[in-house]
């Protein structure tokens, strides 16, 4: 029973935290209005209308994805040959053996680093024409408003609206969908080789992704609250020197 001590001292700090964050997440209110967010789209309807600017270079992305899957298999791949080379040092191993391993660790890892060169090269590209057709969008809907909207608007809203939300954009597609999706994989290709190792062990680690699942979450919650107010200072900002 002792050897359950320190699992169940962690449990408990856990749940504690958690029952806070709980209480925080409930307590705290949708301050739009106070922040001046004043859209009231879906986020699924901007995700859309996002996504059908990427639809004409599928294949752009289906070229990053195939890549994808060799910076995925060595990010799951190489904590076993490490692991395998470290066996081989501990005992008695021949000197080609442990070249042979360290041979397959350095070809796996200059293919994954030419792999991610690809990817970071084909998104960027990508990213930047999907960004001037967002933007040429934007500039002629901004050109169609009548004068009397546009004296209504603030020029440093404009602004901000035009330069940081696209750029925001631009890293949306450039870096953060990609990274999701390969995380996403990553997560999975190693739970399953920690299955494959010791699943007892890897049976108590899974006991505390609700937690984590939890603080996900709350913070995003605390997160977006928090991007709200930078970008609404910001817009303030840029009105007051324009």
């Amino acid at each position: 029973m002792r050897e359950y001590y320190p699992l169940l001292v962690v449990g408990a700090i856990v749940g504690l935290f958690s029952i806070v964050l709980s209480v925080a997440y409930a307590l705290m209110k949708d301050k739009q209005s106070a922040v001046g967010f004043d859209r009231n789209m879906e986020d699924s309807e901007i995700l859309r209308r996002l996504l059908a600017y990427a639809k004409p270079y599928w294949k752009q992305f289906l070229l990053v994805g195939f890549v994808m899957l060799f910076s995925i298999a060595y990010d799951i791949v190489s904590p076993l040959i490490i692991g395998w080379i470290e066996e081989l040092i501990v005992g008695d191993f021949a000197l080609k053996q442990l070249f042979s391993a360290v041979a397959l660790y350095a070809g796996i890892l200059v293919v994954s680093m030419v792999c991610s060169y690809v990817q970071a090269i084909v998104l960027q590209k990508t990213g930047q024409r999907i960004i001037s057709h967002v933007r040429e969008d934007l500039f002629v809907h901004i050109e169609s408003l009548s004068h009397e909207q546009l004296n209504e608007i603030p020029v440093g809203k404009l602004v901000t609206r035009v330069t940081n939300d696209t750029n925001a954009i631009s890293m949306m597609f450039t870096n953060l969908l990609a990274n999701l999706v390969k995380n996403l994989f990553v997560i999975v290709g190693v739970l399953a080789a920690m299955l494959w190792v010791n699943y007892e062990l890897t049976l108590m680690v899974l006991c505390f992704v609700p937690f984590i699942l939890l603080f996900t979450v709350v913070f995003r919650k605390f997160s977006r609250q928090a991007y709200r107010r930078v970008k609404d200072r910001t817009t303030d900002i840029n009105t007051y020197l324009s």
